[in-house]
């Protein structure tokens, strides 16, 4: 390949990089000369799986088989096919990478210098795994270039996935047919590979984090859960997004339901006095016969597919008996120890308001999407509930104040989708004797949507015994909503607005960093680099931590994560209150 040097896809000089000997075969990526003069080996687009086309659609992922030779990995491969959000339809990644079932594969950023003495045994290696509502995104959307500069010179090894999407990798009929989580168990066969030859590349196999945000984050806390999946790995770091979530979960028979809708609009005519095994038979031989664009599902636009049987998504995990053979509740108790971040940012609904406007008022929305939560979570004493929860959310409203409505609106939506399950989750882990660290994410509001779930998780782990760190993400550069910003109502932190403080890039919108945004930039990726390598966001020394975990008896302190105002704050996004008329007996 000679020296030639290449501008492709990051717009920065690379040359080549060393040659790798994985178990399939030798690879070659390029290697990125950094602003400081360090240098980050990219290998992109490896492949981990076969090419889930024609049989193997709606099957299990097989391993890739071996090359020879030596596989040029200059280049991102392949994505789950999927129509981009109307706002990402001119970026570099929807221009240049071709969408194809042919997508099973990943990328590895790994520093080339030799780890420092406290990581005796390789890089500590952090695994992401995109969100994207289960339906949209892949690896190349966090980039190349700026993850080596803002993650790998902190001595981590980083590796992003793609995985299989909407009907590719959620498809469900509930039977043999198509059992579901097929992205599930392609995000564990990386996972595999990982451990399998991550040390060739200079990493740890025993000391690997997976981490990721909104379906990515609730698919951190499935491939925890997961038999199959939850020894592959000793950290986890589930960000806006947990199993607890509202959004995470489907079952199989409202999955199935889903797809039979689409499936009639397609064509498939139902067989009359057919079994029901049968009838699912014939909907996946139909499935695999429609051409991939035809099943292309987008989150935000006029899309092929919209969902309209669920409130969020429809082609989401399920409860299939084998990657997720229990209920949650039952799963969650057979987790080996981990350590574990998580938490939300302040506003998590803004985002989701702005996605899906409510259908009328505020007060009418705040109303039904109550009665909707209540409902799911199966609260006995509704009616009372449903008062309390009312009552929390309009005391101090001025009823004709439509500003004050629409915060209190996007408050709601926050709760239900995000607050409360990542609290459940955060409880339920610590309760479990795992290390738990919550935290809220403040740069400059919301609970219905994440909170809920969020907390639900945290809480559920810590009583569980594992080490759990929950946050809250608080800080807002006004000027970073790009052209989202001209529509929304006000600006804070909201779904996502963490991530450019993480990969140094932007997801909503271009990111042009000022000198606040640099040193929450550095703030944020030492904390998740500290955590990666030690299991403890605050370093290797446990003196004068910033950042305490979760104990069984508080679940409810976080780190709240704004700038010069970060601190350690002692209830969790007021999903207290929440709780107290969700479940009574919860909280005394």
């Amino acid at each position: 390949m000679g020296a030639t040097v290449s501008r492709i896809w990051s717009g920065h000089a690379s040359i080549p990089s060393q040659i790798i000997e994985t178990k399939s075969g030798f690879v070659q990526g390029k290697t990125f000369i950094l602003v400081d003069g360090c240098e980050v080996d990219a290998f992109l687009g490896i492949p981990f799986g076969k090419p889930p086309i024609g049989e193997l659609r709606f099957k299990k992922p097989e391993p890739s088989e071996k090359w020879d030779g030596v596989l040029d990995c200059t280049q991102f491969g392949p994505r789950c096919p999927h129509e981009d959000n109307i706002f990402e339809r001119f970026t570099m990644e929807a221009m240049l990478l071709v969408k194809s079932e042919d997508c099973l594969r990943l990328n590895v950023f790994a520093p080339t210098w030799h780890p420092d003495s406290g990581q005796k045994n390789g890089f500590a290696v952090m695994v992401w795994i995109h969100g994207g509502g289960y339906a949209v995104h892949s690896g190349a959307h966090y980039g190349d270039y700026n993850i080596c500069q803002a993650l790998c010179t902190k001595n981590v090894i980083v590796v992003s996935i793609n995985y299989r999407l909407g009907f590719f990798g959620f498809l469900s009929t509930g039977d043999e047919n198509a059992p579901g989580n097929f992205g599930l168990w392609d995000q564990t066969l990386a996972l595999k590979w990982v451990k399998d030859n991550i040390s060739a590349f200079g990493g740890d196999p025993e000391n690997i984090t997976i981490f990721g945000q909104s379906a990515g984050g609730a698919s951190v806390d499935f491939l925890t859960l997961s038999p199959h999946s939850r020894d592959l790995f000793q950290k986890v770091v589930s960000m806006a997004g947990t199993a607890c979530c509202d959004f995470a979960l489907n079952s199989a028979e409202h999955v199935k339901e889903a797809c039979l809708d689409y499936a009639i609009r397609l064509g498939f005519q139902p067989l009359d006095n057919a079994s029901n095994f049968e009838q699912n038979k014939a909907l996946v031989e139909f499935f695999r016969s429609i051409p991939p664009h035809k099943l292309e599902l987008v989150l935000l636009g006029k899309p092929k597919y919209r969902t309209t049987r669920s409130e969020w998504l429809d082609l989401t995990p399920v409860i299939d008996g084998d990657f997720l053979p229990k209920p949650i509740e039952d799963l969650r108790k057979e987790v080996p120890k981990k350590q574990i971040m998580t938490g939300v940012t302040k506003c998590e609904g803004l985002l989701f308001v702005l996605l899906r406007p409510p259908r009328g008022s505020y007060e009418f929305e705040i109303d039904r999407l109550v009665t909707k939560t209540l409902t799911k979570r199966r609260v006995q004493n509704h009616k009372e509930a449903k008062k309390k929860i009312l009552e929390m959310y309009y005391t101090g409203i001025d009823p004709t104040s439509r500003r004050q409505l629409v915060r209190m609106g996007i408050k709601a939506v926050s709760d239900a989708v995000m607050n409360i399950g990542v609290w459940e989750y955060a409880d339920q882990m610590a309760q479990l004797d795992h290390t738990v660290y919550l935290y809220n994410f403040e740069y400059a509001v919301s609970d219905a949507v994440m909170n809920i779930g969020v907390w639900e998780y945290a809480d559920q782990m810590a009583q569980l015994d594992h080490t759990v760190y929950l946050y809250n993400f608080e800080y807002v550069n006004p000027k970073g909503f790009g052209l989202l910003g001209i529509v929304l109502p006000f600006k804070e932190a909201t779904h996502s607005s963490e991530l450019p403080y993480i990969f140094n890039k932007g997801i909503l919108a271009n990111f042009y960093p000022n000198n606040d945004d640099l040193k929450t930039l550095e703030q944020m990726t030492t904390f998740w680099t500290n955590f990666a390598k030690y299991g403890n966001p605050n370093g290797k020394s446990s003196e004068n931590e910033l950042w305490k975990p979760l104990t069984k008896e508080d679940t409810l302190q976080y780190l709240r994560i704004n700038l010069d105002k970060t601190e350690m704050c002692p209830k969790f996004q007021d999903v207290e209150k929440l709780l107290k008329a969700l479940v009574p007996q919860a909280l005394v």
